[in-house]
């Protein structure tokens, strides 16, 4: 037991040595296990790298047309030789053929509609003109009687009633001569008493007659005519009011007819529309070749990795691409380059292309297109990262190369025949400047350097080091002041490449 206590108390002891020595020993010293590298100058290319597709430079993409979510039944398979007028892709269409059904039986139903409005429309006008017409021979009837008695009743009736007065005056007349001579008969005694008292009655009876024609004439010219006038003419204003009401009920009419004309006829369009829209969706549930060529699957072509391939039972969207048939118009490469690294690319540069396919052959390329906006799928996928899509002109020569294809890129920024450089990590900043920790004997010396661009392995020396000189690739911290650098954040413009 006492053995074991003073075995451990010695083991702590010559732990505790070696950790002061470490610490508190050697200072800057060089150390045997510290990490170094030579300063070599030779050739040096400053360029990006990245990995990417090879692509058709023109290609038809077939898309589903179909509304909504449907399932695919057959497909064919990728990389198939197909030939124009081919079937490429064949949906469950069992649902859209029901629709269709329905909706031609609405459609029928739209159109009989229509039909009836328009009959009612007729018929509502045949009435319509019948009780105008009727309401316009009242209004003249209306106006012939007033007409007819200002100018045919009232003045005959009046002629009527003065001969009646000149009669009975003339009647009067006579009566009174009459009973003149009577009363001269009667006092000679050649008429009895009895025949001169008939004679006075008969008198009496002429100045009755008289009276009573005056007061008809009174009656006519002061009572009959205007009342008969005022009938007349009500009636006149009854039936002009009469047609004025019939031609605004005529319209009123025909107008809710032509409405439902048009309320019918936008059914039965609408109807049809959608009865036309059905077909074709039934039409577009078979995707045909359009041309010939080789079938690529849309998201094997793009890579992308997070998409199912289609294949039968799978769903596919409306407006979803499915399938690429490439054109026999050239290749060129895709790659997806940072954010960081744009500031490196210009339109011209030279690239080299090696494709997986071809291990042993490297392509000479020129970068024709640099992305504008960042891809929307790399950042749906990683909203921090952004990645622009960039596009090479490559000639591959004599080499059958096939959409989709994976290859890597080196997009050349600079080559030096001859440049003095060391790994990006040796260099540490320090109030913005660079330095690096060179040996000297047997200690390490902070120095000054001026530095270019890097690849992100290398790093340019331009001025502070020479070859053959010793750097330390893992310096230490600089309270909190160093800044190792990075190819990816670095100012001058860093990126990726290779040291050769």
């Amino acid at each position: 037991m006492i053995k074991k206590k003073w075995f451990w108390i010695l083991v702590t002891a010559l732990a505790a040595a070696v950790l002061s020595v470490w610490l508190f020993g050697g200072g800057d010293a060089a150390d045997d296990t510290t990490p170094v590298f030579t300063v070599t100058e030779g050739p040096l290319t400053i360029g990006i790298t990245a990995s990417g597709s090879v692509q058709s430079r023109d290609k038809v993409i077939l898309r589903s047309e179909l509304e909504g979510r449907n399932t695919i039944l057959w497909v064919v398979e990728d990389g198939v030789n197909v030939k124009t007028g081919d079937l490429l892709v064949e949906f469950d269409a069992a649902a859209l053929v029901e629709k269709r059904n329905d909706q031609e039986i609405t459609a029928n139903t739209a159109h009989g509609n229509l039909i009836i409005a328009e009959e009612r429309l007729g018929v509502t006008k045949g009435e319509c003109e019948g009780n105008l017409l009727e309401r316009e021979v009242t209004l003249d009837l209306a106006k012939m009687e007033l007409e007819k008695y200002e100018k045919g009743d009232f003045p005959e009736e009046k002629r009527q009633r003065e001969a009646d007065i000149a009669l009975a005056d003339e009647e009067l007349q006579r009566a009174a001569e009459k009973l003149e001579w009577s009363r001269k008969l009667a006092k000679e005694g050649f008429l009895t008493r009895t025949e001169l008292q008939a004679d006075e009655l008969a008198l009496r009876r002429k100045e009755i007659d008289l009276e009573m024609a005056k007061t008809k004439m009174n009656v006519l010219t002061n009572y009959t005519v205007h009342q008969k006038r005022a009938t007349l003419q009500s009636n006149v204003r009854k039936a002009t009011r009469a047609v004025a009401r019939t031609v605004w009920q005529n319209k009123s009419q025909i107008r809710q007819g032509e409405t439902e004309i048009v309320q019918r006829s936008r059914e039965y369009y609408r109807a049809t529309n959608r009865l036309a829209e059905l077909n074709f969706q039934i039409s577009k549930s078979k995707i045909f070749a359009p041309t010939n060529g080789i079938v690529l699957y849309a998201a094997t072509a793009k890579r992308r990795w997070w998409e199912n391939p289609i294949a039968a039972g799978e769903s596919a969207v409306q407006r979803q691409e499915l399938i690429y048939i490439p054109l026999d118009t050239g290749m060129i490469v895709e790659i997806m380059v940072p954010e960081s690294s744009l500031n490196k690319l210009e339109v011209g540069m030279s690239a080299t292309v090696k494709v997986d396919a071809f291990p042993d052959q490297v392509f000479s390329g020129r970068l024709t297109k640099i992305g504008i906006l960042p891809d929307a799928q790399s950042t749906r996928l990683n909203p921090d990262l952004k990645m622009f899509k960039c596009e090479l002109e490559c000639d591959f020569c004599d080499a059958v190369v096939r959409p989709g294809m994976s290859c890597d890129v080196e997009l050349v920024k600079e080559t030096f025949a001859k440049a003095v450089y060391c790994p990006i990590q040796c260099v540490v900043r320090i109030d913005d400047d660079a330095y690096v920790y060179v040996q000297d004997d047997s200690e390490w010396e902070l120095r000054k350097v001026e530095v270019g661009l890097d690849n992100n392995r290398m790093i340019h020396i331009l001025k502070g080091v020479k070859p053959g000189e010793v750097v330390m690739t893992a310096p230490p911290v600089q309270e909190e002041k160093d800044e190792e650098v990075n190819g990816g954040d670095d100012s001058d413009g860093r990126g990726s490449g290779s040291a050769q």
